[in-house]
């Protein structure tokens, strides 16, 4: 292989610990921030969130307190539920502009979108300082890493987050929590959107969603989502294209009965806008200036990440008496990626003040990766749904069985990428040439667990327990023995609702994660286990466009995956972590505006590591945001406007090195709207000061670049 030279322009150059109780003054703030206007909060007009056959889902209106959710396997009111639990719906990607699932997260309280920049192989994410598990339609959907396509929030209906750990609705879940995707659906009522779109950085997308009847009688239903992107990256020659077909069909032969098929064939071509820059140069001071934050460490003609995945669910709901109902989802899914990155070498070089750079402060070393990556997942969940009374008792029961089946294969060879020049770049120079992956052995998990849930009200009391049992058999292949782990997860909550609207609980629960993949020396995983206890209060007034809730919790985490001290390009497993916080978190709809606003406080620290290290890297200290969209009446009837920002707080590297804490920063985005007829116009940006900013820098010496201003430009158009 020849690599061609090409030289980048010279555009531009571009404390002690803290204890985790808020003082009276924060406190304070920040329930003022979150509570401004409860008081205004009245009876407002219905919210008609059903366009033209296209349902819109939203968790801000007057219908909230009748909003219904199967978070967690329970059909329930938000409000109703003794645990933590944020909805994020289509209405809220529109008015934000989201792009990717995890612009989509950056405004609920609890989730930090983005600890590790931007990055154009997946949606990176943390829940309460863990790394959340991500199912779709409530069956896993992301097994290993760098495996599988990014999905995309257009073919979603909602983003359902279920904070803390909850593997007793949902197996396989990280002590954090759990992000659940909900997909579009066939409607019964004929209608559909094309949306084009373009933006910065050479953004040109063009998508459609219809849906409706097939027949007179609508038992048969369809659903089409399509989109096709072609887009670079503020990361020089990184591309961001994707192709997303995603069709559906209902077969509804009688009102009890609901069967959906549901497949989704994507492909993405990308490159690794993520470039893992120095210390030196970004987050401390270099004497050659600041590293560009655009800056490609990569080979243009070289470097890659091309996914493709094939996935079908089939999901069915079946009621069999007015007591018992039957549901389930299967899915079978496959995937690929090519895989070819180069980032500077992790290394000290002799005679060097500056890590992972020469001693001229400028000039780097590659290690470069190629490598084949595939997925091949089978899984199922089937549920006997019991609705039943004991006299004043009402019982939800659900008696649920899930599998998974997975197999995941990682082929790869490690390369000498040669020098690179951080500050006058200079590509082709590269000295490789013709090489062979090597096959590597994969690895399966197969998983089954057996689950209780029953969710039990009385009079103001809503009591919600669970039980749950998991078996799972971890094995390589080409070896005989293979390892085999098992865990019974309880959950426990308990909330009492007061006429005013105020619900106050608390609740226990757990968590078992299988953990797939083997270390560089071929040691198999353990699971990942842990434990929460947390207390809230849930508050909406009856009648109220306003919902409001405060939640605080302590977590122990064991068996954590960590990056290993001695070898960055190795996971090892950390003996645990403990995570507290606080959380606050409020939505209201009033005359002609929508507001959701947030606050959050975390300390997380590693516990008997073994590692020099302390807290919990890239987990932010506080986290503070506020959308609000404000719609106009009478002669500008029509336009609307939003505006928002985010405030993340000081993060740190893994250690107590506060020259090596990352600074808060804080970012504001805004859109502008207007709808008229069945069209409708807008421009949305994010980070619209171009603030430039690093989101976090790891112990390992490697820091990661925020998003840049984009702004884009939308034609909706109804029918």
């Amino acid at each position: 292989m020849q690599l061609k030279t090409i030289r980048k322009p010279a555009e531009k150059t571009v404390i002690t610990q803290r204890a985790l109780e808020l003082t009276t003054t924060k406190i304070l703030l920040a329930s003022a921030v979150l509570l401004a206007g409860a008081a205004s909060v009245g009876a407002s007009a219905e919210v008609d969130n059903r366009r033209n056959g296209i349902e819109q889902v939203t968790v801000v209106g007057k219908q909230l307190s009748e909003r219904t959710t199967n978070v967690g396997k329970l059909s329930a009111q938000l409000t109703e539920i003794p645990f933590s639990v944020s909805v994020i719906t289509q209405d809220f990607f529109t008015a934000t502009g989201v792009k990717t699932v995890q612009d989509a997260l950056q405004y609920s309280a609890g989730v930090n979108g983005g600890p590790y920049g931007i990055d154009t192989r997946g949606d990176w994410a943390t829940i309460r300082g863990v790394s959340p598990a991500e199912y779709k339609d409530g069956l896993k959907t992301l097994f290993g890493s760098y495996n599988n396509t990014r999905t995309d929030p257009y073919t979603l209906e909602r983003v359902e987050i279920l904070k803390g750990p909850a593997s007793v609705g949902y197996g396989q879940s990280g002590t954090g929590g759990v992000i659940n995707y909900v997909s579009k659906r066939p409607q019964a009522e004929a209608g559909g959107e094309v949306w084009a779109q373009s933006g910065t950085f050479d953004r040109q997308q063009l998508a459609v969603d219809m849906t409706g009847p097939l027949d007179t009688d609508g038992e048969w239903l369809y659903r089409v989502v399509a989109l096709k992107r072609e887009a670079g990256t503020q990361t020089d020659y990184v591309s961001d294209d994707s192709l997303v077909l995603a069709p559906s069909l209902s077969w509804r032969p009688s009102e009890n009965t609901d069967i959906t098929l549901l497949l989704n064939r994507q492909e993405n071509s990308a490159g690794t806008s993520t470039q893992f820059l120095p210390w030196y140069g970004t987050q401390l001071a270099n004497p050659n200036g600041e590293i560009d934050q655009s800056l490609f460490a990569s080979e243009p003609e070289w470097d890659r990440y091309d996914s493709e995945q094939t996935a079908a669910t089939l999901s069915f709901t079946h009621q069999l008496t007015e007591v018992l109902s039957l549901a389930g989802n299967l899915r079978h899914s496959t995937s690929e990626v090519d895989y070819r990155t180069m980032w500077p070498a992790f290394t000290a070089y002799p005679g060097s003040l500056y890590l992972r750079l020469m001693a001229d402060g400028r000039t780097v070393m590659r290690t470069a990766l190629a490598s084949k990556r595939s997925a091949d997942a089978l899984s199922y969940d089937v549920r006997l749904n019991a609705d039943f009374s004991t006299g004043t008792v009402e019982h939800q029961l659900v008696l649920g069985y899930d599998v998974q089946d997975v197999t995941t294969d990682n082929d790869y060879v490690y390369l000498s990428g040669g020098p690179l020049d951080l500050f006058d770049p200079e590509y082709g120079q590269s000295p490789i040439g013709d090489y062979e992956i090597e096959e590597k052995a994969s690895t399966t998990l197969q998983q089954q667990g057996v689950y209780l849930m029953d969710q039990i009200k009385f009079d103001h009391w809503v009591i919600s327990t669970g039980l749950r049992r998991d078996e799972v058999q971890n094995s390589v292949e080409g070896q005989s023995n293979s390892e085999d782990s098992s865990a019974t997860t309880a959950q426990l909550g308990v909330l009492y609702a007061f006429e005013s609207g105020v619900s106050p609980y608390v609740s226990y629960t757990e968590s078992f994660e299988p953990v797939s993949g083997v270390n560089k020396s071929g040691e198999r995983f353990k699971p990942t286990e842990g434990e929460q206890i947390e207390a809230g209060v849930k508050y909406q007034p009856a009648g109220s466009n306003l919902l409001f809730t405060a939640a605080i919790y302590e977590i122990e985490e064991r068996n954590r995956l960590v990056t290993d001290p001695s070898d960055p390009t190795n996971q090892i497993q950390a003996a645990g972590a403990k995570i507290s916080g606080v959380e606050l978190e409020m939505q209201a709809t009033w005359a002609q505006v929508d507001l959701i606003a947030s606050y959050t406080k975390v300390d997380a620290k590693y516990q008997q590591l073994g590692l020099e290290t302390t807290h919990v890297e890239a987990v932010p200290e506080e986290l503070l945001s506020a959308w609000a969209t404000y719609r106009f009446t009478d002669d500008l009837f029509g336009l609307r406007v939003g505006l928002g920002a985010r405030h993340v707080g000081k993060t740190w590297n893994g250690s107590d090195n506060e020259a090596l804490s990352t600074d808060s920063y804080t970012l504001v985005d805004g859109m502008v709207g207007y709808e008229v007829n069945d069209w409708f116009l807008s421009l949305n940006g994010r980070n619209l000061a171009d603030k430039q900013h690093i989101t976090s820098c790891l112990n390992r010496g490697d820091c990661f670049v925020g998003e840049a201003r984009t702004l884009t430009a939308d034609v909706r158009y109804s029918f």
